[in-house]
């Protein structure tokens, strides 16, 4: 598996373990994604966040949500 194939499947997993922290479905979180920049975030970020367990991971993206202005508790109700 290449370097990019490798990087993508990671950024699924990531991206569907912060979709379920949210309890949202794929539809309400896809417009989420793309507001809030985490596909970028998450890319550019690879090669540090990839050594740190989900966890970790998913607490950081959802920082980073919050630092741009996405309130936590307002994406859960978006379901």
């Amino acid at each position: 598996m290449g370097k990019e194939q490798q990087k993508t499947t990671w950024l699924f997993m990531v991206l569907t373990a912060v979709r379920k922290r949210l309890g949202l479905l794929h539809t309400s979180f896809a417009p989420i994604v793309e507001q809030y920049g985490i596909i970028p975030f998450l890319w550019e970020h690879y090669e540090l966040l990839h050594y740190y367990d989900n966890d970790y991971i998913v607490n950081d993206t959802l920082r980073y949500l919050g630092e741009k202005g996405g309130n936590i508790r307002d994406l859960r109700r978006a379901v």
